[in-house]
Formats: structure tokens, sequence, C-alpha cells
């Protein structure tokens, strides 16, 4: 009687954890939160387009990691969003999870892509921190230290920024030399939004809230939040553009004068043969001016690419 008992209260206390694990939980998302989210997924697919436009057109490498990072920032956003539907207390823990973890992994393909601009890339470094960043939230999340691993994307965030802010200033004689003070001005206003980000976060995470404030309740954290992550997304695109301009810029530019330098050669290469050829006495009148001819269009070929230079 006693075995049978005992057997009884283990079944239902294992009946009661399975139902703890699996019941239904009443989430829902505040409006402000919904809306912040699904604008980011719309800014992030923006970012999205123009790395594959940009890979499309120059077939660069750099853009290879830029499209799998704005991917993977989209598909944090969708499972921000899928949060408000689901009621189910483990599937709603996972998502979370998955959500902190393409934050992370997004946030470090976007910035490692952006750098490659100064410097090249180790493929095994980006590897060994993308892995890192995915293994170390999952296995605190399996020991059950499941607020440690949801607010891991934060500190993970900051590491990334400041990597690549060091990373950066080491390249700065690079950036002055390649790059305009536009492109400088919003790589600070990219780094001042990630890190007031941070700060905030820190700050708000004192105050008991976690990452995405995933809550039914408006706080101001909440709206600072989203608005700190749109300024910043938004600062993100607009600073890759004005490198990708400035690189095809100068680009243009080293092409303009390669070529008008080589065409130079050229031309004055001919117009010293017909000007040596003009001086045999036994040239006829026909091929005289034939050489004339010839030396007038070198001058004004002369002149085109000399406007060309100086424009």
């Amino acid at each position: 009687m006693f075995e049978f008992t005992f057997l009884f209260k283990i079944r239902s206390k294992f009946k009661k954890a399975i139902f703890i694990i699996y019941k239904k939980k009443e989430m829902y998302m505040h409006i402000i939160a919904q809306y912040g989210i699904i604008l980011l997924i719309f800014l992030r697919i923006v970012g999205f387009i123009i790395a594959i436009e940009f890979f499309c057109d120059l077939k660069e490498s750099k853009f290879k990691i830029l499209i799998i990072g704005w991917f993977f920032w989209i598909l944090a956003g969708c499972s921000a969003i899928s949060l408000s539907i689901i009621e189910n207390l483990l599937l709603f823990d996972i998502f979370r999870l998955i959500n902190g973890i393409t934050t992370t992994v997004s946030l470090l393909f976007v910035m490692m892509g952006l750098f490659t601009y100064f410097r090249d890339i180790s493929g095994k470094a980006l590897a060994i921190l993308s892995v890192t960043f995915v293994c170390v939230p999952i296995i605190t999340f399996l020991l059950g230290f499941f607020s440690i691993a949801f607010n891991l994307t934060s500190p993970f965030i900051f590491l990334t920024i400041v990597g690549y802010s060091f990373l950066s200033i080491k390249e700065r004689k690079n950036f002055k030399k390649n790059f305009s003070i536009k492109s400088y001005y919003w790589y600070i206003i990219v780094l001042l939004s990630f890190y007031i980000y941070f700060v905030s976060f820190v700050i708000f995470l004192f105050q008991g809230y976690s990452f995405g404030f995933y809550s039914d309740d408006f706080s101001i954290p909440m709206f600072v939040n989203y608005l700190i992550g749109t300024i910043s997304t938004i600062a993100l695109i607009i600073y890759s553009i004005h490198l990708e301009y400035d690189i095809s810029k100068i680009q243009k530019f080293k092409l303009r004068d390669k070529y008008s330098h080589d065409l130079g050669n050229i031309i004055q290469v001919i117009y010293s043969a017909a000007n040596l050829t003009n001086v045999d006495e036994d040239l006829n009148k026909e091929k005289a001016e034939n050489l004339n001819l010839i030396q007038k269009k070198c001058e004004e070929a002369a002149k085109l690419i000399k406007d060309i230079r100086e424009n």
C-alpha cells in the first residue's frame, strides 16, 4: 500500500510538472511593442534588399556577410512578433531564446560585413564568434538560468559594438583616406545610438525589465527601447550606403586617373611620331596634310584628357 501511494504521488507530481511546462499562458504584447517590431522588420528588409542589390552589381564577398546578417535580423524580428500569438509557455521561452540568438548573430554579421570595407575579416574568427553567440545562450537556457539566457543578447551586442569601434579606430588612417566626412559622421551616429541603447538597457535591466520589452504593459523604457532601435537601424542603413558610395567614387577616380594617364602616354607617342615624320622634306602634300591632321587630333585628345582629369 505504501509503495502504491508513493508511486501515485510521483506520478501526480510528474503530471503536474508536465502541465506547468505546457500550460497555456495568456500573453499579450503592447501595441507599441508590436508596431515597433513591425517597423524594425521593415527596415531590416530594406537593408537586406540593399545588400542583395550591391551583391548582384559588384559580386563582392562582403555583401554575402551583410546579406546573412540582415536575413538573421529579419528572422529575429519575426520570432519577436510571433511571441504575441504564442500561448504555450515552453514555445514562448524557446522563441524568446531564438529571438535573442538571431539578434546577436545578425548584428555580428552586419558589423563585420561593414568592417570589411576597411580590412578583410577571417572566416574562422567569424565562425567561432557565431558559434559562441549561439551555444552560450542555449547552454545557459538548458541549465535552467532562463533570465540570464534571455538577457545575454545585450552584452553580446555590446561586445560586438566595442569590437567594431576598436577595429575601426585601428583603421582610422584608412577611414580618413578612403571615406568622406559624411560617412564618418554616420559612423559616429551608429556607434552613439548603439552605446545609448546598451546603457539604457542596463539601467532598465536593474529596474526589472528584460530584453525585448515583450509585455502588455506600456512603459517609458519600452518606448525608448524601440525608438533607439529604430534610429540605430536607420543610421546603420544610411551608413552602409555612404560607405559603398565612397568606395565606388574612389574606384571611379582611380580608374579615371589610370586610363587618362595611359591614354595620354599613347597620344604623346603618336604625336611625337607624327611630328618627327613631318620633318621629312620628301613627303608629298597629301601625306603632310594627314600628319598635320593627326597632330591636331592628338592635341584635341590631350586637351580632352586634361578636362577629364580636372573634372
